[in-house]
């Protein structure tokens, strides 16, 4: 707690009688000096001028909760989940380039057998429309021509899930968790060089939604189906303000075209913890998840497990930090994700300037809290005002 001074008065000057070892900040009382120290970081119920309580109730951190993406080269770091986003071959427009049920599984092969001989979970993220499937061929899309378009015919999406959802559950390695789209924007939401990658309407991603969610169940009812992944949710939401919250609610909140919406077509909610604002402000996390759970209590999921599908520094990089920066970054991302009550966690990516492929003291330092984290009692997170993160991890004190 707080230690309060008695004061020495000399005239007009106040002093404090003494002063306590560890002192990180002070308040001036009409009687006494109000000191806090290091402990004051580990308080379940801290003053607010010292930051704020993430951390509502203990948990027990999940053994699988940390992922890793990568592009070309495979981690050397432990991570318990791949993802298939930006891996060369692995999605629908290279799976299916040129015909429909005529498949290419090479890349996507090579993809799963990585990850079931690591023992991790996989998360295919369904995206990418081939143009021969396209509803709108001639447009430009970031992974080839209609790509970033909904299909023609969503049967030929259902069919695509339930061919990827097969073939791996009767190779025993099955997919973990299907996942519809990346960082859909709508096609409000700009084109192809403002970062759009959904080019349709809510209204179209809930039906696609639909067909993955009843191709995938009708062949592994284990299998989880994850929401599309918004991102830009860094600030409090209002509704219509087109932010990565408001894109959420709007896919949960379309029509199916079946007497449905979105929100009845998944097992838990994804979302991209980047903040945009230039800073990487890893503090805006837990407002970030209190966006995501404003949206899931409106339409009755607040049951749900919470996501995050991608998560780095992105402007600038992290590559641009030095190496002790890095390390923190990672720490307070993971520390804050966890505290707010996020299951997964899922870092982009490996090899190219969001990662630290080429930073062996970083790498080695993902696999510490990592592992540290996995499985753990995490019993306090408090983010503290002088930007940084205390945590209390299985009886262990952190402070990054």
């Amino acid at each position: 707690m707080p230690i309060n001074v008695p004061v020495v008065r000399a005239g007009n000057i106040v002093t404090p009688q003494f002063v306590p070892p560890d002192v990180i900040g002070v308040t001036v009382a009409s009687n006494s000096y109000v000191f806090d120290t290091t402990e004051d970081f580990y308080l379940p119920d801290f003053a607010a001028r010292t930051g704020t309580n993430v951390l509502s109730t203990p948990l027990t951190v999940s053994r699988k909760f940390a992922g890793m993406h990568y592009h070309a080269s495979l981690p050397t770091v432990d991570y318990a989940i791949a993802r298939n986003v930006d891996v060369p071959g692995c999605i629908w427009s290279n799976i299916a380039p040129t015909v429909r049920g005529v498949y290419d599984w090479s890349a996507l092969d090579a993809f799963v057998a990585d990850a079931a001989a690591g023992g991790r979970d996989i998360v295919f993220n369904c995206f990418g429309t081939p143009t021969w499937a396209s509803a709108r061929p001639a447009e430009p899309g970031h992974y080839g021509s209609g790509g970033d378009a909904e299909p023609a015919a969503m049967q030929d999406m259902a069919d695509f899930a339930a061919a990827v959802c097969s073939r791996y559950r009767s190779r025993g390695t099955p997919i973990t968790a299907f996942e519809v789209w990346n960082e859909p924007k709508y096609a409000d939401g700009g084109g192809l060089n403002e970062g759009n990658y959904f080019t349709g309407t809510p209204q179209a991603l809930a039906q696609m939604a639909k067909a993955v969610f009843q191709a995938v169940k009708a062949i592994d009812s284990a299998a989880l189906v994850l929401s599309p992944a918004p991102t830009g949710l860094e600030y409090p939401w209002l509704e219509g303000d087109r932010s990565g919250t408001d894109n959420l609610n709007r896919f949960m909140a379309a029509p199916d075209g079946a007497g449905g919406s979105g929100r009845d077509w998944l097992d838990a909610i994804a979302f991209h913890s980047y903040s945009h604002d230039g800073y990487n402000n890893v503090y805006a996390i837990p407002q970030m998840v209190a966006n995501v759970r404003t949206v899931m209590a409106l339409h009755n999921l607040s049951d749900r497990a919470i996501w995050i599908t991608e998560t780095s520094a992105i402007t600038p990089a992290l590559a641009s930090f030095v190496p002790q920066h890095q390390q923190e970054y990672i720490a307070r991302t993971l520390l804050l994700a966890l505290g707010s009550g996020v299951s997964r966690v899922i870092w982009y990516a490996w090899d190219d300037p969001l990662g630290f492929a080429s930073q062996p003291a970083v790498a080695a330092y993902w696999n510490q809290i990592t592992g540290a984290l996995a499985g753990a009692s995490l019993s306090l997170v408090n983010s503290l005002r002088n930007r940084r993160v205390a945590a209390v991890v299985d009886g262990k004190r952190y402070l990054v």
